[in-house]
């Protein structure tokens, strides 16, 4: 009685790990994105570092900005380990190829997403050696080495997070055509109450409470913040973040397919 049940799970898993495969193949084909995003990385971490010398006459020590460069390095390696799934859900609309990849035996929002988790399993240890190098260059030894392992598992699960909102912004273009608004705001919300340059506790506590209600946190200043050696969560509640508004992002994600699949049905489409 449990054997067909359980070939039906293997089967289930098996063509989501052909997309992730697909996913490893693309990226390992295209390596000059993973590239560009490397000297990115040691550009902003350059220019980032120089000014928190020159706000280090004010009395910053060499440690606090050593830290903070590794705090950046963190934010920016999340975010660069999340393929921009948007962008690719909008061209299948604007190609139409929706219509018949819908067809096919597996859910179309989890192929993305299995094809986005097979890209990062090859850019995620390049990217992250890149940003590493980078801290180590500009930032010196971390002051807490020994946390960059925990940011590394919890910023994985970030990146994988932001890749099923990043599915949701991309089903827009059912609606608007064109996501590049929506994306920018996004973006935007993503370097304040995201934290990407600067840690949530620099800013003030009112941007700090709206925050809290956004999963911007949970995804970059929240892992990140391990390596400041006080977090602005704990490991257990981060990741139980990280289901929430994973849920949240899946929920939203299959409701706007159902509503744009509907109305393809209806137009013939």
């Amino acid at each position: 009685m449990t054997t067909f049940p359980s070939r039906t799970v293997r089967g289930e898993l098996a063509k989501y790990g052909a997309f992730a495969r697909v996913g490893l193949a693309g990226a390992r084909a295209e390596p000059g994105k993973t590239y560009a995003g490397i000297v990115f990385l040691f550009v902003i971490l350059g220019v980032f570092s120089a000014l928190w010398r020159a706000v280090g006459a004010g009395g910053s020590s060499a440690e606090t900005r050593g830290t903070m460069v590794w705090y950046l390095a963190m934010t920016e390696w999340v975010l660069f380990c999340a393929p921009q799934l948007h962008f690719d859900v909008e061209a299948d609309v604007r190609r139409g190829d929706v219509a018949y990849q819908i067809a096919r035996p597996v859910s179309y929002l989890g192929a993305h997403l299995a094809r986005a988790v097979g890209g990062m399993a090859l850019r995620a240890p390049v990217l992250l050696a890149g940003a590493c190098a980078a801290g180590l260059l500009f930032g010196g030894r971390p002051a807490h080495p020994a946390a960059i392992a925990r940011v590394v598992v919890i910023g994985i699960g970030g990146a994988v997070v932001m890749s099923a909102w990043y599915v949701s912004i991309g089903l827009l273009a059912f609606w608007l055509g064109d996501i590049a608004p929506v994306y920018w705001i996004w973006q935007k919300l993503t370097f304040v109450f995201g934290g990407l340059l600067l840690p949530l506790s620099f800013y003030p506590d009112l941007v700090v409470r709206i925050a809290t209600f956004t999963p911007f946190p949970t995804l970059l200043t929240g892992p990140a913040s391990f390596v400041l050696g006080h977090p602005m969560f704990g490991t257990i509640e981060l990741f139980a973040l990280l289901m929430l508004w994973f849920t949240v992002a899946s929920a939203l994600a299959v409701m706007l397919f159902r509503r744009a699949t509907r109305t393809m049905q209806l137009n013939g489409g």
